[in-house]
């Protein structure tokens, strides 16, 4: 009897230690969850549908999984205010397009919001392309155009900082973005016509670094029409020296931002001549030193590697 009560007991022992372990198992299988990468936190978040979408379409959820990544991720709304607002829009456009705008959107390293320096900073992304970073204090940094509105969400590969608009990628140097753009053809035209009077500007805006950045106030075409260059052939047998200097004075040397822009003087190209900024609410006007009216910024933050243009109404007079 003693035997089989011990034999018992044995038995009992050993399916006790078995069920131990299997519910070991089981607690830590239902409780430790692997951590979860960029892409696996914006698939799971509701905010995000347009970017899941965006992700999935482009392919690019594997690139989001690299290490040691920082992700500026726009959530529904910031597609909203982009323009995009249904994955009919995304599914529109190239996956190598889309692709490319997502990878705009990430760093090569992790980068915490307290570790982002004051003032304005050049960033390469993974697109090979040109961010501008801008910590303003007191928390208030962007990305380009884009407001980072939640920062420091941590992922197993990095951090994702959520930002109120979808990045548009630069480029490349400010001469090839005006001549990419619509609506600046009469600019482009101006730009051609005093390469030869004027060189060492041409080389300014086509520098490809982001090094010694320039702000361009970019008149569109319908500005340099009712100042007088009715047509392209206007622009093309117009004074060189003349569109020299009247291009030099929509120039700023540095970077400015529509979220650095402030009420005053700033000084241009042009020589001991300045234009005069107002910002009143979420409207930005630029005056001549001859202009009657002035100018109002109509699209801002156009991004080029080597510096930033907005794009006005009217052509600056000095």
């Amino acid at each position: 009897m003693t035997n089989s009560f011990s034999v018992l007991l044995s038995r009992l022992a050993v399916l006790g230690l078995l069920l131990t372990i299997a519910l070991g198992c089981s607690k830590s299988e239902n409780t430790v969850a692997d951590p979860k990468t960029i892409t696996d936190q914006i698939l799971e978040d509701k905010q995000f549908s347009l970017l899941k979408a965006a992700m999935n379409y482009s392919g690019a959820g594997d690139a989001l999984k690299g290490a040691n990544l920082t992700f500026f991720a726009p959530n529904d709304s910031a597609f909203y205010r982009s323009g995009i607002t249904s994955e009919a829009a995304i599914t529109a456009m190239a996956k190598d397009q889309v692709k490319n705008i997502l990878l705009y959107h990430t760093l090569y390293a992790p980068v915490s919001l307290s570790a982002i320096p004051s003032g304005v900073n050049a960033v390469q992304t993974a697109s090979q392309s040109i961010a501008y970073l801008n910590n303003m204090g007191g928390g208030m940094v962007y990305i380009n155009n884009a407001k980072i509105i939640q920062p420091d969400i941590k992922a197993a590969n990095g951090i994702i900082h959520i930002i109120d608009h979808v990045l548009s990628p630069s480029t490349g140097s400010l001469l090839t973005t005006i001549q990419n753009t619509d609506n600046l053809t009469f600019l482009s035209a101006a730009l051609k016509r005093i390469a030869s009077s004027n060189p060492s500007l041409i080389t300014s805006l086509n520098n490809t670094a982001a090094t010694n950045p320039l702000t361009v106030f970019a008149p569109n075409d319908n500005a340099f029409m009712v100042s007088g260059y009715r047509t392209i052939s206007a622009i093309e047998t117009a004074s060189p020296q003349t569109l020299s200097s009247l291009l030099s004075y929509h120039m700023v040397s540095g970077l400015s931002l529509r979220s650095n822009l402030k009420t005053g003087s700033v000084t241009t190209l042009l020589a001991n001549n300045k234009i005069n900024i107002t910002v009143t609410n979420d409207v930005v006007t630029i005056k001549g030193n001859k202009n009657t009216l002035a100018a109002t910024i109509r699209t801002a933050d156009i991004i080029a590697n080597n510096g930033v243009i907005h794009i006005i109404d009217q052509v600056l007079q000095p």
